[in-house]
């Protein structure tokens, strides 16, 4: 395994979670996160197999519009 490089000057691998932060987090609805699972599947299976993912990252971008 090789060593990791250092990040440049000035960046902050592990930033303070503030307040703001955990005000946009909200609890996962029933079957959320299978349904997110579900549509990166399919981007990922679309990849895989050689075809368009232009279908299922469309998909996908309206689930997360729907889950805002």
């Amino acid at each position: 395994m090789t060593a990791r490089a250092k990040p440049p000057e000035g960046i902050d691998e592990n930033p303070h979670l503030d307040a703001e932060f955990f005000a946009r987090a909200r609890p996962v609805a029933p079957g959320e996160a299978a349904h997110l699972r579900a549509v990166l599947q399919r981007i990922v299976e679309e990849h895989e197999e050689g075809r368009s993912v232009d279908d299922a990252i469309a998909q996908a971008r309206e689930t997360l519009e729907v889950m805002k």
